[in-house]
């Protein structure tokens, strides 16, 4: 039995039994709701009261094989801080839910394949990540933040932002079940969007031959199956992968021979391979471009933003030879 000191959302009542705190704890069917305002609960376990520190409230619990998952959904804001650490956890956001990431929150999916979902899911909801860290399915290649929309959700389509303070790994594939490394961030669906400011976005690495039996492809820094991105900053290490969404990028950057480079509206430096059928919309940024975009000579050898081009420097070697020839 739980106890609280405000509402929440209710704990489902057809709950397994979970260990939690090195306690087997059998969810009954009249649980109350749990509250962020009371760390401290008392909970009765086969007439046995313990003092036992509630992790999160506003969400229900419930078990997997070696993780903690927790949904948000009663379509309130809910944080998540650096005064718990959320180890091995699954953490689901949706029916128009708001999650907030502030402080330092770290959150880890846990390592096994059984619990290889994504860090963080955000269905038909919004993510806010401000400050944090988010580490996917350690060893099993999970994947950092999922976007995912419904088709005709009631909520509108599911929203992600990602701040400067914010850090996405995609877990790596250490072994042999494992097909590949995860992908930073994923967006799944038409209507989803994610944003990103700033940040860091690292993609999981794939297996070799002396771990898995195979050599396996690294994930992603952004995948995106459908939906939109939009890209204002950050820093990526791994490649951005585009099958039927949009990918915009902001900045001062090109596009050209598989990879996007140059400058993003931060002012982050960006070096990434870009795979997909559809080209990556360049946006002009004005914030880190000249106030006149260079147009360089096409026999230049100095990069744009330069005020001469080789041409020049010819005509200015002519006139000194001549100087020469006179004297």
């Amino acid at each position: 039995h739980f106890s609280a000191d405000s509402k929440g959302t209710e704990i489902i009542p057809n709950l397994k039994a979970e260990k939690r705190f090195g306690l087997l704890i059998q969810p009954q069917q009249n649980y109350e709701v749990v509250s962020s305002s009371s760390l401290n609960t008392m909970m009765t376990i086969n007439n046995v009261t313990v003092l036992l520190v509630v992790l999160l409230s506003a969400a229900y619990l419930t078990p997997s094989t070696n993780a903690l998952r927790l949904y948000f959904n009663d379509s309130s804001t809910h944080q998540l801080d650096s005064t718990t650490t959320y180890d091995a956890h699954n953490i689901f956001v949706s029916s128009g839910s708001t999650l907030e990431l502030i402080n330092g929150a770290s959150i880890t999916a846990p390592s096994s394949v059984d619990d290889g979902e994504s860090a963080i899911r955000v269905d038909d909801a919004k993510f806010i990540g401000v400050n944090g860290t988010i580490i996917g399915g350690a060893s099993v290649g999970g994947v950092g933040v999922t976007i995912s929309t419904s088709r005709d959700s009631e909520f509108g389509g599911a929203d992600a932002s990602f701040g400067s303070g914010m850090t996405v790994y995609g877990g790596d594939a250490a072994r042999k079940e494992t097909t590949q490394g995860g992908d930073a961030v994923q967006v799944l669906q038409s209507g989803s969007k994610a944003t990103f400011e700033g940040g860091v976005y690292v993609a999981g690495k794939g297996c070799s031959p002396e771990v898995c039996g195979v050599t396996s492809y690294n994930g992603n820094a952004i995948n995106v199956i459908m939906g939109e991105v939009i890209v204002k900053g950050g820093t990526f290490d791994g490649d951005f992968y585009n099958l039927k969404g949009s990918i915009q990028i902001l900045g001062c950057v090109e596009y050209k021979n598989g990879r996007i480079n140059g400058v993003l509206s931060d002012g982050s430096v960006i070096d990434v391979a870009y795979v997909g059928e559809k080209q990556p919309d360049i946006v002009y940024s004005a914030s880190v471009c000249p106030a006149t975009p260079a147009t360089a000579d096409p026999t230049s050898r100095v990069g744009p933003g330069r005020s001469f081009s080789l041409s020049l420097v010819l005509a200015s070697m002519t006139v000194s030879l001549a100087v020469v020839v006179c004297l």
